[in-house]
């Protein structure tokens, strides 16, 4: 016995060699990554550092240039001190709602040639935990040209709790959902994306934070299913997480979520549908506004006085672009809808902070520094244009933005490994900073100047 025992430790070794190598095999791209992302870091620092004069004269030739930067990095240090501290004491939600005290919910699900994501979607709905007597679920068909409803009438048989909506004609998101709030039952309203499954504690979990009376709205956790696509999927998904992990954590804090994402969100209903109509029949620059639907009822609820919140516990998986073209079109229709409810936000956001509430003040906070994001391109691509031409060595300040941006990267690559429970996994976090510098900043540029298109852009038929 006592020898059986000695050969069974003798094997541990190698079982953790065994082991390393799987996981090197595995995830031999991260590691790979990781060394590339490494030895262009430390080259920056070798090409920047000894070079003194490089900070007196190369990049700060100009006083104003010095100022501008300097600005820029002292209000943004700022603003993400401010961020971390929110995110850190955000409220944890717990579960005051079990059993039979869990308030009646309906959930909607708008598809538009979604063909048999829908269908998965709607079994993750009716395979999760939530009571079955207090649980209904609307499926709008908006005029899908491929065979959408046909997987709307399959999953529609799998329960007598699914009604499914079939609209002749596209008529847009928007009205998909208006028609399915307006057919809703029980006190809260739960929409999900066509393309999103969620967990099976995910409705149990959304609907906690209603306990507060004055919560409106929830906002959830969202990620990326398809990540391991390819590499634009995955540092898309960094942007997701961050989103969501970081960002709507930190607003929630202050139940100032200023976006409840249509990939999985809340409402109580008695605080949307006074709204739903001035909603439906939104316009700007004299226009209808098709897109950001869900920027906009975050507008509307956060005028109205009503908290909303970030529930991480409500998790839901949405598909992501596999592509260039297509993660642009949807960050051009985001960026668009950002930038219209920004303006439209001014008017209630400075009225409201006069009365000098801490909800009142982190409202203006959130506000003033997403305005000055949006503002910023305008300035840094002539700036950068003209310290590029006159700093002398192109190498060396591209280089400092390098190592600029790798500092910024912490923060998200900390979430990235919290969310992903992976550090080797954190590598896409940094390179998602340099891969949206170099691809993606023309976007809010482009998008100030096309603030009025209100297409939806990726509405195209899915094979």
């Amino acid at each position: 016995m006592e020898f059986e025992d000695s050969k069974q430790k003798s094997f541990v070794p190698i079982n953790c060699i065994k082991y390393f190598l799987t996981v090197l095999k595995c995830e031999c791209r991260e590691i790979f990554l990781w060394l590339i992302f490494v030895m262009i870091l430390v080259l920056s620092v070798m090409v920047v550092m000894p070079h003194e004069e490089f900070f007196q004269q190369e990049l700060f030739k100009w006083q104003w240039q010095k100022n501008f930067l300097e600005w820029t990095l002292y209000t943004s240090l700022l603003y993400m001190v401010f961020l971390l501290f929110s995110a850190v004491f955000n409220r944890r939600w717990r579960s005051v709602y079990a059993g039979t005290a869990l308030p009646e919910c309906t959930v909607i699900v708008p598809a538009y040639n979604e063909g048999r994501h829908v269908y998965d979607t709607i079994i993750s709905i009716l395979s999760g935990d939530y009571p079955e007597e207090k649980l209904h679920v609307i499926a709008i068909n908006d005029g899908s040209a491929d065979d959408t409803l046909n997987w709307l009438n399959k999953a529609g048989s799998c329960s007598s709790k699914v009604s499914i909506i079939d609209l002749k004609k596209n008529q847009g998101k928007k009205n998909a959902l208006y028609l399915g709030m307006l057919r809703s039952k029980g006190e809260i309203i739960v929409t999900v994306d066509s393309d999103s499954i969620i967990k099976r504690d995910t409705l149990r979990q959304i609907v906690q934070p209603f306990a507060d009376e004055k919560v409106g709205a929830v906002a959830g956790s969202i990620a990326g299913k398809n990540i391991n696509a390819n590499w634009h999927a995955r540092l898309l998904d960094v942007m997701l997480v961050f989103g969501c992990e970081f960002l709507r954590r930190a607003q929630g804090a202050s139940g100032n979520v200023f976006c409840t994402p249509g990939a999985l969100s809340a409402y109580r209903k008695k605080a949307i549908l006074p709204v739903i109509d001035e909603w439906l029949n939104q316009t700007f620059m004299g226009r209808p506004s098709k897109i950001g639907e869900d920027r906009a009822i975050a507008t509307l609820l956060l005028r109205d006085g009503f908290k909303i919140v970030h529930q991480p516990r409500a998790e839901a998986e949405t598909c992501l672009p596999d592509n260039y073209q297509g993660g642009c079109k949807m960050l051009l229709r985001w960026t668009r809808s950002d930038i219209r409810e920004n303006i439209l936000m001014t008017a209630f956001v400075l009225k409201r902070v006069k009365l000098f509430s801490f909800r009142s003040c982190f409202l203006f906070i959130h506000w003033f520094a997403l305005c000055i994001n949006m503002l910023l391109p305008m300035i840094f691509l002539p700036v950068g244009i003209y310290s590029l031409i006159s700093g002398g060595s192109m190498i060396r300040q591209i280089a400092f933005i390098y190592i600029g941006i790798a500092l910024w990267g912490i923060i998200p690559a900390t979430v990235y490994i919290i969310r992903k429970k992976s550090f080797i996994s954190a590598v896409w976090a940094f390179l998602f900073g340099y891969y949206a510098l170099f691809t993606f900043s023309w976007i809010t540029f482009y998008s100030l100047f096309t603030i009025s298109n209100s297409n939806w852009l990726t509405r195209e038929k899915k094979l």
